[in-house]
């Protein structure tokens, strides 16, 4: 059995320079809800649920390539008319990087779609593709809220971790945390759970790995009360030996959530976490906002 159980993937984090350029460019240019729940703290998410917290930083962590972002549209023809006009407001939006569109190969890292990479105004990178992602195509909602955005609202369909080595990682993800795993080559893994927002592509890198920040930090949400966290926390103490866990840290209670932060072998960080009164912290931040209003 794997030291997490029953958890579900549920939010990830981005740092940023600006809250507030930020969120505008989430958006504006990428079609995600917003809502900035304190002077350097906002939330993006999805139409599926899948939620990033953004936290406001003066010197936000280097991002390699491939941490990058999957926002899927119709078909290459909506590839091509979003790159147009993302190229038309790029410098508002101060884009530090716009390629041309083009079929990825999937010998790279299982990406065959027809798309386009950006790097945003803090370092991030984003791809949007057609619906044809390694995961297989995902629902694309009519009328969601942003209306109006350049990427028409939608999902992340999926992200991209780096691995130093494939084989410690996929055994972290399938034996620590849980997650369910396909090999399509000795390369990369596609990591997933039934239940969860968050599809991962883990690509391995070898020394070319950028470390991580605790404030880019994945997360896993369970299920009970601080007990269940409690038993994982000493669980995954127990065994960070075996898995070459870089670092756990303990738990505490903070942003609506009872939670601790470990480091895994590639340098990634997890949160595993419960939410206090199963409120999750995006519902929280939008009540708190509604309050203020």
């Amino acid at each position: 059995m794997p030291i997490v159980e029953g958890g579900r993937t549920t939010h990830t984090t981005l740092e940023c320079k600006s809250v507030a350029d930020s969120l505008r460019f989430y958006r504006d240019v990428m079609g995600l809800r917003v809502n900035q729940i304190a002077p350097g703290v906002g939330h993006v998410f999805d139409t599926k649920g899948q939620y990033a917290a953004v936290l406001q930083t003066a010197r936000p962590g280097p991002q390699p390539f491939l941490n990058f972002y999957a926002r899927p549209v119709a078909d290459a023809a909506a590839v091509d008319a979003i790159h147009a006009q993302i190229s038309a407001v790029r410098d508002d939006h101060r884009i530090a990087e716009l390629t041309a569109p083009a079929r990825e190969d999937p010998a790279r890292f299982g990406v065959a779609s027809y798309g386009f990479y950006l790097e945003d105004l803090d370092g991030n990178w984003w791809r949007v593709e057609d619906n044809q992602g390694p995961f297989g195509p995902v629902a694309l909602p009519d009328g969601a809220e942003p209306r109006g955005s350049i990427v028409p609202a939608g999902p992340v369909s999926y992200v991209v971790l780096e691995s130093r080595a494939l084989p410690a990682s996929v055994r972290f993800y399938r034996d620590f945390l849980g997650l369910d795993v396909a090999q399509p080559a000795p390369h990369y893994g596609l990591v997933s759970d039934r239940d969860g927002w968050v599809r991962m592509i883990a690509v391995e890198v070898g020394d070319r790995l950028v470390p991580q920040k605790v404030a880019n930090h994945h997360g896993i949400t369970l299920s009970g009360g601080t007990d269940a966290i409690d038993a994982v926390h000493a669980r995954a103490t127990a065994s960070a030996a075996e898995f070459g866990l870089k670092k756990v840290f303990s738990a505490t209670h903070q942003h609506g959530s009872y939670s601790f932060y470990l480091q895994d072998p590639d340098t990634n960080w997890w949160e595993l976490e419960i939410w206090h009164d199963a409120i999750s912290p995006v519902d929280r931040g939008l009540a708190r906002t509604r309050q203020q209003g």
